[in-house]
């Protein structure tokens, strides 16, 4: 080969690679991130997950979130949650969006005390979704999402 010819396959290569760096950016523009306690996950073209929480009592003004873990231990680092503050009402209406296809673990906290953290105290509700009547969470996750649509599960949360 000579000094033009290799010349020319260096800067064909040169391009293709800038092309293939360009493809890979492109790909990633639009692609949202949900960002929750230092965890991050690409939530593109997920489902929703919604459904109500039934509360012990009534909570005026207390902070609130659903969230979805993949295990027990990983819920102050949630795949995904929502947050919110009570009205007053025994239940809670929620949705969470753009959650990828899996299966998780799914929990309910009302901080009715306002002590903050993500650890209940005396007087909050929590509960697991699948809890058998004491607030504490199921064997295996048992939460479902599908690739897309809305799945819904409704919980009772009990008095800590």
């Amino acid at each position: 080969m000579n000094r033009a010819a290799t010349k020319r396959a260096h800067r064909d290569v040169g391009a293709f690679a800038r092309v293939l760096l360009a493809c890979a950016a492109l790909s990633a523009c639009g692609k949202s991130t949900q960002a929750t306690d230092g965890a991050a996950g690409d939530t593109t073209g997920g489902a929703s997950v919604a459904g109500t929480l039934t509360l012990p009592g009534s909570a005026q003004g207390a902070s609130y979130f659903v969230r979805l873990a993949i295990g027990v231990s990983t819920v102050t680092a949630p795949v995904a949650e929502t947050t919110g503050t009570t009205t007053g009402t025994t239940s809670l209406a929620y949705e969470i969006r753009d959650v990828p296809s899996g299966t998780y673990f799914l929990l309910g906290f009302v901080d009715v005390d306002a002590s903050g953290g993500t650890a209940s105290t005396p007087g909050d509700y929590a509960g697991w979704y699948g809890h058998n009547g004491d607030g504490n969470p199921p064997a295996a996750a048992n939460v479902v999402v599908p690739d897309t649509g809305t799945v819904r599960y409704d919980f009772a949360l009990v008095l800590r």
